[in-house]
């Protein structure tokens, strides 16, 4: 396996185990909320139900997100190797390894650093169309680009 097929492997990873949690907290919202009894101090208990429903959107929310980055990492074709960095691409430049796919941040891979990124990130943007030789500028720094797999 590749350094970029485990990099991708690892992203997957994360995304299901953030989709696998949202769906967790979503079971014991709704397992509080048919728990919860009315009791004679109604106004607790209405409180108390609107509580668990808004932590119910919310990890709503968390899963369908979670959802549509599983999606897109599901679409890359982590052995394809790019002569120009496209979505999909594992990108070595002279400021650190990044990994154009979705936005998950910086992770550490078989101990070396790797920033996963979305190409609508600014620096995502930036990457997108160079080659390796490349140069441009991001944040006061001149980055090169050593190697597109």
């Amino acid at each position: 396996m590749t350094f970029k097929e485990k990099v991708h492997t690892h992203c997957t990873h994360l995304v299901e185990k953030r989709i696998s949690l949202a769906q967790k907290l979503i079971v014991e919202a709704q397992t509080a909320a048919n728990q919860d009894t009315k009791s004679s101090m109604g106004d607790k208990y209405e409180t108390s139900r609107e509580m668990m429903a808004l932590e119910m959107r919310k990890a709503s929310e968390q899963l369908q997100e979670a959802s549509k980055l599983k999606k897109v990492l599901g679409e890359l074709k982590p052995k394809k190797v790019y002569s120009s960095i496209a979505l999909g691409s594992l990108i070595t430049t002279s400021m650190g390894v990044f990994y154009l796919a979705v936005s998950l941040g910086k992770m550490e891979v078989e101990n070396k650093e790797v920033f996963v990124l979305s190409a609508v990130a600014p620096l995502g943007k930036l990457l997108l169309g160079k080659s390796i030789g490349d140069h441009f500028d991001f944040n006061s720094q001149h980055i090169s680009i050593i190697d597109v797999a």
